[in-house]
């Protein structure tokens, strides 16, 4: 057998070629791995700074370079755990430079934190770096958090509340603004029975109540009993000041212009609880102070405004907290309002003069704007029945019915029968006080608030018609920016119930503020949309919505109510002259029902909306107050 020495030769050849070619490859492979450690592990102090920086930055240290990665964390968190949650959400770690100081090799670091307005606060630290064989690796400590630090130091947020905003009124005029107030209090363990009694007759407070609370609460802590303002303590200072275990502390909160300045619909404020501390996220102090109710409440985000935050270093219990950075303060915006001062002040005075719960709400027919708001009740507190309440007008309504009559085509003068009673499918209606007019016209009618002759007329109107009279008129829903209603005029073709809308009663439900577009409306010659709270974001109608012949004779058989009718009391009222029309409305199931008292109407620009709760008779309750209002107005 021929053996061929070439080949032989060319085979070993090739196997020593593929063995180099497979060391040269595993160089390259053990070349590339090492450059890949050297540059990516922390074989270097720059990477090693990088990877503790990326971690600080993310707030979860889940690197390789931490000697003691869990208690590293840990260390973290308890330090900057009492932080603002917007701060630590928004903070930046960068590194800066890279240090070699003799044997130590420091990485220093440039921290920035953005607050929720977007200042900015920054400052250094120093991260030390230690190596080990190849590696690099860093301990985290206090420091390396904030220079300030030491061992067992925390940094914390602590909120500052800025200046809060004012409400204004028309002009810029102050509704609300700080003021003095004095917190009256006591201390358990050394009041008397008789400063309970003396409180309780002085201050007219519940003493039972106050008694139940001594009785709780702690022996030295102190025990509210009320918040004056200081005019009014210091009317019933001299008797209270030095009554055994009383305590006072003067401090300021929001307060309106007086007491009792539209109060319901303004609110009230004071300083934070316990609980809305515990609720706001690190946003309110013990010395915030936050919206109650109305626009207080409604606008207490603006009003606040944002916090003043303080950062602390706290270096152990005993130690001085050591403030490191005070963010520029932050003070609440003003909330401005329609409101005027000079009308206000006349509804308020008006609604206080009823004998039972009432409400005011005033408006100026050529631009909307709500001047006035009143609420009152000889019981206590009042809520805003003004602007939210829901009841049944009753005659008063008969301004929309009466609006859907004449766009049905019944003419001012067109001859109505105004009998005793009237029935529809079985249901009698009848006149207050069983009033008969006989055959009269359209306006007298109205004048008279003829409650048969309205019923009468509902076969010839739709219910359609009359909610959309009640629509033009102003008295759909308006987003006012505060809580408040409108009318509800549903479309009900039962002949009962349409027999009842027309006079203000079954399905159909108002407000006072309802009413008031709506007197407004008719004093405006056209459909008026109500603004309380700047800026004016209300769409303007472009074309006239209610017919002038139609809105001119609404106007006329409302002074003619006046003149001539239910609401004459007002007819000697001085200045411009005083339109209007007066309800009844029946609530309840009682037999005979009970009734609320109405007044709608308007003096030259202002129109007014008055109902007095349970009062009775429009002309016997709400007419007064209604004169009483106007007077104010024009003294």
């Amino acid at each position: 057998m021929d053996f061929d020495i070439g080949r032989a030769e060319d085979w070993t050849m090739s196997k020593k070629s593929q063995m180099w070619s497979a060391l040269a490859t595993i160089v390259v492979l053990l070349i590339a791995a090492g450059g890949f450690a050297y540059l990516k592990l922390p074989m270097q102090a720059r990477s090693a700074a990088e990877s503790a920086v990326a971690d600080l930055r993310a707030g979860t240290l889940d690197s390789l370079v931490w000697n003691d990665q869990d208690a590293s964390q840990k260390l973290h968190d308890a330090v900057l755990g009492g932080l603002d949650q917007q701060l630590l959400a928004n903070r930046s770690v960068e590194l800066a430079a890279i240090d070699t100081r003799g044997d130590s090799t420091i990485a220093k670091l440039r921290w920035t934190w953005t607050n929720q307005t977007g200042q900015s606060w920054e400052y250094e630290s120093e991260l030390p770096l230690s190596r080990s064989g190849l590696l690099w690796s860093v301990s985290l400590s206090e420091t390396a958090l904030h220079p300030v630090l030491r061992s067992g130091g925390v940094l914390e947020s602590r909120t500052n509340p800025g200046r809060r905003g004012s409400i204004l009124g028309e002009g810029g005029e102050p509704l609300v603004s700080e003021g003095t107030v004095i917190d009256v209090g006591v201390r358990p363990s050394t009041v008397e029975e008789k400063t309970v009694k003396s409180l309780e007759r002085e201050l007219d407070i519940d003493g039972r109540t106050l008694r139940q609370r001594i009785d709780e609460a702690d022996p030295d802590h102190f025990v509210p009993v009320i918040t004056l303002r200081e005019d009014d303590y210091d009317t019933v200072k001299d008797k209270v000041h030095s009554l055994p275990g009383t305590l006072f502390r003067t401090r300021t909160q929001p307060l309106s212009r007086k007491k009792g300045f539209a109060a319901a619909t303004l609110g009230t404020a004071g300083p934070a609880s316990a609980e809305d501390v515990r609720a706001s996220g690190g946003e309110l102090s013990a010395e915030s102070i936050v919206g109650r109710s109305g626009m207080q409440k409604t606008f207490d985000d603006q009003l606040r405004g944002p916090a003043n935050e303080e950062i602390f270093a706290v270096n152990g219990e005993d130690a001085e907290p050591v403030s490191v950075h005070e963010f520029p303060q932050q003070n609440g915006k003003d909330v401005s309002t329609t409101l005027d001062v000079e009308v206000q002040e006349a509804a308020d005075t008006a609604a206080a003069s009823a004998e039972k719960p009432a409400a005011i709400v005033a408006i100026r027919p050529s631009d909307g704007h709500i001047v006035a708001v009143a609420n009152h009740d000889p019981a206590g507190a009042a809520w805003d029945r003004a602007l939210t309440g829901q009841y049944a007008p009753g005659s008063v309504f008969k301004v929309a019915s009466g609006l859907a009559m004449l766009e049905t085509g019944i003419a001012p003068e067109a001859m109505l029968d105004c009998p005793k009673t009237t029935t529809v499918n079985g249901k009698s209606f009848k006149n207050a006080e069983d009033h008969v007019l006989g055959e009269v016209s359209f306006a007298e009618n109205f004048a008279e608030s003829c409650n048969t002759a309205f019923v009468e007329a509902g076969e010839k109107v739709a219910s359609a018609d009359v909610s959309n009279a009640a629509m033009n008129l102003g008295m759909g829903e308006f987003d006012l920016r505060v809580d408040a209603k409108m009318a509800d005029v549903p479309v009900d073709d039962d002949p009962v119930v349409h027999a009842a809308q027309m006079i203000g009663q079954g399905k159909v439900m108002v407000s006072p503020l309802s009413v008031a577009v709506m007197a407004a409306s008719v004093a405006n010659g056209d459909t008026v949309s109500p603004l309380l709270v700047h800026p004016d974001e209300r769409t303007t109608l472009d074309e006239q919505v209610i017919d002038p012949d139609h809105v001119e004779a609404l106007q006329t058989m409302m002074r003619r109510a006046v003149t001539d009718g239910t609401a004459d009391a007002l007819k000697t009222v001085p200045g411009e002259p005083v339109h209007g029309k007066t309800g009844t409305a029946e609530y309840g199931s009682e037999d005979p029902p009970r009734t609320h008292s109405w007044f709608a109407g308007y003096q030259g620009d202002v129109a007014v909306a008055v109902l007095v709760e349970d009062g009775g008779f429009g002309a016997e309750a709400a007419v007064p107050v209604a004169k009483e209002f106007f007077e104010e107005l024009n003294r």
